[in-house]
């Protein structure tokens, strides 16, 4: 898995880039968001660039990945999803819990 790393104000932008369309493992990201927490970095987004598809499995570390920041008083949020997933996600009513935005400009401002 590819995963392109940048910062946007307070988040860490994690762009997870799959070459066949479908993420079906995120294993890695559960790594690197525990590593930015023990750093002290607490707003994390996940952008989902090329992917149009979500596994079971991938969901489930995502929902995980959402405890673990919330513990830590942090921000777990996507941008820039495709619609497709935006909407698995949305059916699942995960959108309740893991906020979705459009652009990295949508990202909230945290001081």
């Amino acid at each position: 898995m590819k995963i392109n790393i940048s910062q946007r104000g307070t988040y860490q932008v994690l762009q997870i880039e799959e070459e066949l369309n479908v993420i079906s493992d995120l294993t890695e990201l559960r790594f690197l968001i525990k590593g930015y927490l023990n750093q002290g970095k607490k707003h994390i987004a996940v952008s989902f660039v090329n992917a149009s598809y979500i596994y079971s499995g991938a969901i489930a570390v995502l929902i995980d990945c959402f405890k673990i920041i919330k513990e830590d008083s942090g921000d777990l949020c996507l941008v820039e999803s495709n619609p497709d997933i935006h909407k698995i996600l949305q059916t699942l009513h995960l959108d309740q819990f893991i906020k979705m935005h459009h652009t990295l400009n949508d990202l909230p401002v945290f001081e």
